[in-house]
């Protein structure tokens, strides 16, 4: 099946999923656990199932959602770099409805020096940037407890892409503060750990 064919079906299933999304994301995540060879294939259906309203999905199926990708973008062993961003990209459209809980997930994983995990968290501070403002904090501070942990050169880079994707962020933040829903920081608490 060629990539426009699997294209059409991700878009029926979304449709599908509009009036049945328990049903339909239930089916995903079975075939995730159990499809090895299409994992890619179903992380990018389920993706675009997250693309539309999903504020009414169950909290189980949020839950599984987060473990699943957050095992998969982990795992040493059996995971592809292609799983391990199919997995990353999930994560990040569920949390356009979801990013408190996203964000938790990944940040209690954060001290285990994961490259994807620090990716996702990455390309978290690039789409939400204002949403991500009250976790910059602990963020940082886990991250700077860490600093002399990250040897391999590409877990530096991905390292020092979330260090520079939270600053983008900050920046935004400083120049939309406005729209923000929670108190306004200023710079001094920025730079003041204490002040997250």
């Amino acid at each position: 099946m060629d990539d426009q064919d699997k294209g059409k079906i991700a878009l029926r299933i979304a449709f599908i999923a509009e009036t049945k999304l328990a049903s339909v994301v239930t089916t995903l995540l079975e075939k995730l656990q159990k499809d090895e060879q299409n994992r890619v294939d179903i992380y990018c259906v389920l993706e675009k199932v997250l693309q539309q309203d999903t504020q009414g999905l169950e909290r189980r199926l949020l839950k599984k959602i987060m473990t699943l990708a957050s095992n998969h973008m982990r795992d040493t062993q059996e995971a592809t770099n292609e799983l391990k961003v199919a997995a990353s990209n999930t994560l990040v459209t569920l949390a356009r409805c979801y990013f408190n809980d996203v964000m938790y997930e990944l940040v209690y994983h954060l001290a285990l020096l994961e490259e994807f995990i620090f990716i996702t968290l990455g390309n978290l501070s690039s789409a939400y940037a204002l949403k991500c403002i009250p976790f910059v904090g602990m963020i940082l501070n886990v991250m700077i407890s860490m600093l002399e942990l990250v040897k391999d050169s590409r877990m530096r880079q991905a390292f020092c892409s979330v260090l520079e994707k939270c600053s983008r962020a900050v920046n935004v933040y400083f120049t939309n503060w406005e729209k923000c829903p929670f108190p306004r920081m200023d710079e001094s608490q920025f730079c003041d750990k204490n002040g997250f």
